[in-house]
């Protein structure tokens, strides 16, 4: 960079700015793409709501503030409370990001589905808000503690003699990771539960499955890397730059397919139910428009030997 001599010169920094703008224009690209298909989207649009859109911003805006961090570092023109400010604030961002991604996959995305059989009844409700419920509280306490051992490395830090905690973190860090990925894997089970159901009671589903079995693994995937980043810490077992860059690129890759994913299956036709779905739903055959014709209806006699009408005005009415 020609305002900043010598910046991202070593190759470290070069593949983490390379990932950080390239992944900030991919969910650039996918905000746009939520405004168009909001637009067109029907029944579905639900899916697209304000979790959906705060997620979004939140990866963007984490991005963001990550590629601002990394050119003021490399530029030499900001302190390190600065700089351990941003990395807060961007740490709290991720998470809430993970947690509202997880809240459209579990909560919203079910309940959809649930509510074109008879609804969703008080059983699964639980069951989802069980499952965001323990999911919230961990994610608090992640972000706490992340949060503090970033805070120690400030100048008031040092200042409190705070010290970091390092392996209750790390054993923290794998149990959120374990859960968000048995959380993924539970609301997947559920949703293909319910898509079964669905095809039982002859509801047009089409390949609405395909797409949420798409969904469910590129969620397990980044969320399965997420875990081996988390072991190898606790294990001490450093990976390699080149397996950590790749493994970085891969996560944020099926990250953000999560979110492509999720836009396809709120665009799907099968959320516009139609009179004729809902007749097939019951059991019921489709309702058919019946050819209706003209027919002469037989003269009516009056009694003084004259054909007439049924209101004796001496014509012949047509019925449809």
């Amino acid at each position: 960079m020609s305002s900043c001599p010598g910046a991202f010169a070593e190759t470290y920094s070069q593949v983490n700015l390379a990932n950080i703008v390239l992944y900030f224009a991919v969910f650039l690209g996918i905000s746009i793409a939520l405004c168009s298909v909001r637009k067109k989207s029907g029944a579905g649009r639900k899916i697209l709501g304000l979790p959906y859109i705060l997620a979004i911003f939140l990866f963007l805006l984490s991005y963001g503030l990550e590629l601002i961090a990394a050119i003021l570092q490399e530029c030499d023109t900001i302190n390190t409370d600065r700089y351990y400010s941003l990395l807060i604030a961007t740490n709290v961002f991720w998470y809430l990001a993970y947690w509202l991604l997880l809240f459209v996959v579990v909560y919203v995305l079910n309940t959809m589905l649930r509510e074109r059989l008879s609804g969703v009844t008080a059983v699964y409700k639980v069951i989802y808000i069980a499952i965001l419920g323990v999911m919230f509280a961990i994610t608090c306490g992640q972000i706490g503690l992340t949060c503090y051992n970033l805070w120690t490395q400030t100048e008031a830090g040092y200042d409190a003699n705070a010290d970091l905690i390092v392996h209750p973190a790390e054993q923290l860090r794998v149990a959120y990771s374990v859960l968000y990925l048995i959380s993924v894997i539970a609301s997947g089970a559920l949703s293909l539960m319910t898509i079964a159901t669905l095809r039982s009671r002859r509801h047009p589903v089409g390949d609405l499955q395909g797409w949420i079995i798409a969904l469910i693994f590129s969620m397990v995937i980044w969320v399965l890397l997420s875990v081996v980043f988390a072991a190898a810490y606790l294990q001490d077992t450093l990976l390699t730059f080149e397996a950590s860059a790749a493994l970085t690129y891969i996560s944020n890759f099926f990250q953000a397919l999560s979110f492509i994913f999720l836009l396809g299956i709120a665009k799907h036709a099968a959320w516009n139910k139609t009179a004729e779905s809902a007749a097939a739903a019951q059991g019921y055959p489709p309702v058919v428009a019946q050819q209706q014709y003209y027919y002469q209806q037989p003269p009516v006699y009056n009694g003084t030997g004259t054909p007439g009408s049924l209101h004796g005005q001496g014509h012949l009415s047509q019925v449809k």
